[in-house]
């Protein structure tokens, strides 16, 4: 290749590259650091509520009932992590069956007489996280590999969530219900700190807790 070609190419080249910069840009550094800062300072705050609302139910605990509670609870994961939508899960042993009760967010109120499923055990996230009685966050729902591990309820009424969060709710070993919280595709890309883990551990124990007591008072009632 004579110089004076090879110095066409590079220009050329050069020119190639400008021109895919200028269709796919790069972040721009200042941007993108604004952009982290904000959502920093929003998580920050995030935990704050969810510290506060803790504090709040513990010290509500002794005389707030169960519903109280959850509703509690719900309302303080809600604020804290900045779901889009979020339920809160009674399980009915009579019926056999999981039933959302509360629900916060846009639309939720409506979604909630579809939210129902069995209790009997299905290989799928949520029975998961209810056997096993730990948080599970689920990073991207959407991942085709992770699609059968979701139930069809699930599929036909919050399918629009891109992540989520099961908190179980497990009396004397016993799944009694859960807390779900999720996001959609407008919020950037979640990721729970182990701060938010132990934040929302602390939150279902107090739940729990409450429950237990419910059991224990009616256990003793039936024996009167």
């Amino acid at each position: 290749v004579e110089p004076t070609g090879l110095l066409g190419a590079i220009d050329k080249a050069r020119a190639s590259a400008a021109a895919d910069l200028t269709i796919a840009p790069l972040a721009k550094p200042a941007e993108k650091r604004a952009q982290l800062a904000a959502a920093t300072r929003k998580r920050m705050a995030g935990n704050k509520i969810l510290m506060s609302g803790v504090a709040d139910m513990r010290d509500a605990g002794i005389n707030a009932t169960p519903g109280q509670m959850m509703s509690m609870a719900l309302e303080t994961i809600h604020q804290g992590l900045s779901f889009t939508r979020s339920f809160a899960f009674l399980r009915n042993r009579r019926d056999g069956r999981y039933a959302a009760r509360l629900g916060l967010g846009e639309g939720s109120k409506a979604m909630l007489p579809n939210l129902v499923f069995d209790d009997a055990y299905e290989p799928n996230v949520f029975h998961a996280a209810l056997g096993s009685d730990r948080v599970i966050f689920i990073e991207n729902a959407h991942d085709a590999k992770f699609a059968a591990k979701l139930p069809g309820w699930w599929k036909g009424t919050l399918s629009e969530a891109r992540c989520f969060v099961v908190i179980p709710l497990c009396a004397h070993g016993q799944p009694a219900g859960f807390i779900y919280g999720e996001w959609d595709d407008s919020f950037p890309q979640v990721v729970l700190s182990q701060t938010e883990f132990s934040l929302l551990n602390d939150l279902r124990g107090l739940v729990v807790r409450t429950v237990e007591k419910r059991h224990q008072a009616e256990a003793v009632a039936t024996r009167v």
